[in-house]
C-alpha cells in the first residue's frame, strides 16, 4: 500500500512538474521574456546584463538540463545563448527576437521530456 501511495505521489510531481505555468516560473525563461522587452524597447545596456544573467544561470543548472534533457537540447540552448549575446551586442532586434524564441523553445523541450 505504500508503494502505491508513494508511485502515485511521484508521478503526481512528475506531471505537474511538466506544465506550461511550472514554464513561466523557469528562471531563464522568465529571464528571457524580460530581455524580449528590452530589445523591443532598445535597451541594449540592460539586455545584454540580462543575457549575461541567462549564461550564469545556464552555467550553474547545466548540469540539470543534461539530466533532463538530450545533449542537442543542452548545447542547442548553450549555443542560443551565444548568439543571443553577440546580437545584442551588434544591436541586431530581429536575431535577438530569434535567439530568445528559440531559447525558449530549448526550455520548453527539455522540460517536457
Amino acid at each position: 500500500m505504500q508503494r502505491l501511495s508513494l508511485c502515485v505521489v511521484i508521478c503526481f510531481f512528475m506531471l505537474s512538474g511538466c506544465s506550461s505555468n511550472s514554464m513561466n516560473k523557469n528562471p531563464i525563461f522568465q529571464e528571457s521574456n524580460k530581455i524580449m522587452e528590452l530589445v523591443d524597447d532598445s535597451q541594449w545596456e540592460t539586455a545584454d546584463k540580462a543575457a549575461q544573467v541567462i549564461q550564469k544561470m545556464y552555467k550553474k543548472n547545466k548540469w540539470k538540463y543534461q539530466l533532463l534533457g538530450d545533449e542537442s537540447e543542452y548545447n542547442g540552448l548553450q549555443q542560443e545563448i551565444s548568439k543571443l549575446k553577440i546580437s545584442i551586442n551588434e544591436k541586431d532586434k530581429p536575431e535577438a527576437k530569434r535567439s530568445i524564441v528559440i531559447i525558449q523553445e530549448h526550455i520548453q523541450a527539455i522540460y517536457q521530456h
